[in-house]
């Protein structure tokens, strides 16, 4: 069946219908890593409709291990070609069947480079995938287009849910603030010996009234600063208790604006694997993943910037002058021999060093 990628400035992009029938309006996002499922399982993904840069999508199929949480939270897909085959030992399914099964529009036969150039060249923020033959409210769909607004999906923790994992005699104990944090998260800190608790993120009480943790992470996620002042007040009311704190992706927003960081939003987000950045302290050279399209444009005093991006000069990381306080852009994953992945460990066992109970 034919379908559409509908733009924002009212541009009609054919190809063909895959995943499920209907329309979805969401915010125009490219990806260009490898494993779609991370891409479509990651909380930073909710609203928006993905695109992916790789020439065929889903050559491995759907394995649940890779899946960052329970549930996809994209709103649609876009390709070049949708593998319908795939060929891997621990496929549990085709992508075009979990998409369907999610009832997840996506179309393929796009051009994803094309369309991304055209996207920055006319500023196009969003755009609708519509997989019905005979649709026909092209003016009410592009007002609704317009006047979209990611509907987020609320944080898995919203329920004020506690959940703990790892061993009691773990070398450390960090609280996680879980707005949408990911399972390759929590492999990686148990990976360290690391004893690791999913808190609610709204605000501080819960973590100081519980006691007893060796540092705060916040992590990448679903929402928007903006949008969640509590949290950053939050942020803001753990600072003031001087215990080691460390923020990455969506968590890198909070912490800044909670120190008065102000961001602005990319020409060219970073979205994808093996994007480089800079240690400016050693002047190593690392390659991470990275799902953002904000970066902050003024640092306030009492910060010191600690990682760039060597190809657009952007801010990748800070850290705190007076205080076990620092936060990076880039995301960990289950594999240690990622550079950034490497770093990250050993910014959080930095800032741990001399907290009551780490060793």
């Amino acid at each position: 069946m034919q379908a559409t990628l509908f733009l924002e400035d009212g541009t009609k992009v054919p190809g063909v219908a895959a995943g499920a029938p209907g329309v979805a309006i969401g915010d125009l996002t490219v990806y260009a890593g490898h494993d779609p499922v991370q891409r479509l399982t990651d909380p930073a993904s909710s609203g928006q409709i993905c695109a992916f840069t790789q020439p065929a999508v889903g050559l491995w199929g759907v394995n649940t291990e890779h899946c960052e949480t329970g549930t996809p939270w994209v709103r649609g897909a876009v390709m070049r070609k949708l593998c319908g085959d795939p060929s891997n030992w621990r496929s549990a399914e085709t992508l075009d069947f979990y998409l369907r099964r999610h009832l997840i529009p996506a179309i393929e036969g796009i051009d994803v480079p094309s369309l991304q150039s055209l996207a920055e060249e006319k500023k196009i923020k969003r755009c609708a995938i519509v997989n019905s033959a005979d649709f026909n409210g092209w003016d009410a769909l592009r007002e609704q287009i317009r006047s979209h607004k990611a509907d987020k999906k609320p944080f898995p923790a919203a329920v004020k849910t506690v959940s703990s994992f790892g061993s009691k005699n773990a070398v450390a104990h960090v609280a996680v603030c879980d707005f949408g944090s990911s399972r390759a998260l929590t492999r990686l800190l148990i990976s360290l010996r690391v004893r690791v608790t999913l808190l609610p993120p709204y605000d501080a009480s819960v973590i100081l009234s519980r006691g007893g943790y060796d540092g705060v992470i916040y992590p990448d996620g679903a929402g928007e600063p903006r949008s969640h002042p509590a949290i950053t007040e939050g942020v803001r009311d753990l600072l003031d208790t001087g215990i080691p704190m460390l923020g990455f992706g969506l968590g890198f927003r909070y912490i800044g604006a909670a120190l008065g960081a102000r961001f602005t939003q990319m020409k060219s987000p970073h979205r994808g694997a093996w994007i480089p950045v800079t240690d400016l302290r050693t002047g190593a050279l690392l390659y991470t993943w990275q799902m953002h399209g904000h970066t902050p444009d003024v640092i306030p005093e009492g910060l010191a910037v600690t990682h760039r991006n060597p190809l657009d000069g952007t801010i990748e990381g800070f850290a705190a002058e007076d205080g076990p306080v620092a936060a990076v852009h880039f995301l960990p994953c289950s594999d240690l021999r990622v550079g950034g992945t490497g770093e990250l460990c050993a910014i959080l066992f930095g800032l741990l060093k001399g907290s009551r109970h780490y060793a």
